[in-house]
């Protein structure tokens, strides 16, 4: 199961169709986390995430800067001179990025990759991924994007700092994957991790179109290109590890009163030894058996959403489309954990806690399992307690808090 409870969404529109024709159970139990994953597709599996075209609109219509978008070649990055210009605008002098889109193909054409990070902020599909993943596995989730032409590979032999799923849109190319040479790595670490011996990779393949490659964080990489027009996304998931639990409990018991006091340097050996075991003792008694599911509990609440606007009806006195076919979503970005007592329901999201009548139950945990609803479905979900005015009501309160956003109307 993913990480909390798995709701239909990201079951079946997310994390299950990335691994078909492998189970998502299986997935999680021997390879999450433990080894490398390749996955077959078919033709075209990940095409309708970011064709070509969609590609060049990106690239055509955004103001995009290094090092978002960058040219690599052979594992440096080109000089954003060679494909970028720019120019300042207004009394302020903003500077701004242009695309020099001969420039642009002139690199390309001699082998260089194109990177753009965080597509998925600019396409409906990649942020519709993105943010289903994100509620599966309760991390921060992001998609990049990378496209070559000839045989000079984008980035040398390297690991990632978080774990990653390869997918490859269009085209092929040639991976090697090796082991951890340093257990779990970090950026930054004292002792950096020696290279793996390039001559025995674990697994060695060619990706072909709709396959599928999970790397797990800290394992050597490199990929080639074949001489032909190839298109793969990276997901990246970043997940939580214990020293980001320790930072959080330093957090907690900061207000302590022996932890704010000044270490005993000048005292005896036995003030010393005391006060040690009086720090051992408060940190204990915070270390409990549901430690880390108060930590799970409290990034939950604290995640934050992905961008939502609702205009023109979030900025009008009516607020909510009146049509019975709207479409809304849920914005919280992890499922919604319901607590009910007193005839009122709580929950907590986007670093709030959230009161409400116990009636609209009904509509929340609807919109919690489907994400996207209809106003008929809400309205018919809670006809026996509430009408349809308070149930238009009680959504136009969601929409000017942040909770739903309209999708279509």
């Amino acid at each position: 199961m993913c990480a909390g409870r798995l709701t239909k969404v990201v079951v079946i529109e997310q994390l299950e169709k990335l691994l078909e024709p492998d189970s998502v159970e299986a997935f999680l139990a021997s390879t999450w986390g433990q080894t490398y994953r390749h996955i077959r597709g078919w033709q075209g599996k990940f095409a309708h995430l970011l064709p070509w075209n969609q590609l060049n609109e990106i690239l055509r219509q955004h103001r995009l800067d290094f090092p978002r978008l960058r040219l690599v070649f052979d594992g440096k990055s080109l000089p954003a001179s060679s494909y970028l210009r720019y120019t300042t605008s207004g009394q302020r002098k903003v500077t701004i990025p242009r695309l020099q889109s001969v420039k642009l193909t002139e690199q390309l054409r001699r082998g260089a990759t194109l990177v753009l990070d965080a597509v998925d902020e600019f396409s409906q599909p990649l942020e519709d991924l993105a943010a289903g993943l994100e509620l599966c596995f309760r991390e921060h989730v992001q998609i990049n994007t990378y496209a070559g032409w000839h045989t000079s590979h984008g980035f040398d032999l390297h690991w990632d700092d978080h774990d990653v799923f390869i997918l490859q849109v269009t085209g092929r190319k040639r991976w090697s994957v090796y082991g951890m040479t340093r257990a779990y790595p970090f950026v930054g670490d004292s002792e950096p991790s020696p290279k793996p011996d390039r001559e025995n990779p674990i697994w060695e393949a060619t990706l072909e179109d709709g396959d599928l490659l999970y790397i797990p964080r800290g394992w050597w990489h490199v990929a080639q290109p074949l001489n032909e027009p190839t298109l793969h996304l990276t997901v990246g998931i970043h997940n939580r590890t214990g020293l980001d639990l320790l930072r959080w409990l330093t957090e907690r018991i900061s207000t302590s009163e022996i932890f704010r006091q000044d270490l005993p340097r000048f005292r005896s050996d036995q003030e010393r030894e005391a006060h040690t075991n009086r720090l051992r003792e408060e940190l204990l008694s915070a270390w409990s058996e549901d430690l880390l599911q108060r930590y799970f509990d409290e990034m939950d609440q604290k995640a934050e959403a992905r961008a939502s606007v609702s205009l023109p009806w979030a900025a009008m006195a009516g607020v909510l489309p009146s049509t019975p076919e709207t479409l809304v979503r849920l914005v919280a970005p992890r499922p919604l954990d319901f607590k009910i007592a007193d005839q009122v329901v709580e929950f907590s999201c986007l670093k709030k806690r959230w009161r409400f009548a116990a009636p609209a139950l009904s509509i929340l945990r609807l919109l919690d399992e489907q994400r996207v609803c209809a106003v008929h479905e809400l309205l018919k979900a809670s006809e026996e307690k509430l009408d349809e005015q308070t149930v238009q009501a009680f959504l136009s309160e969601l929409l000017l808090n942040g909770l739903i956003m309209v999708v279509k109307d």
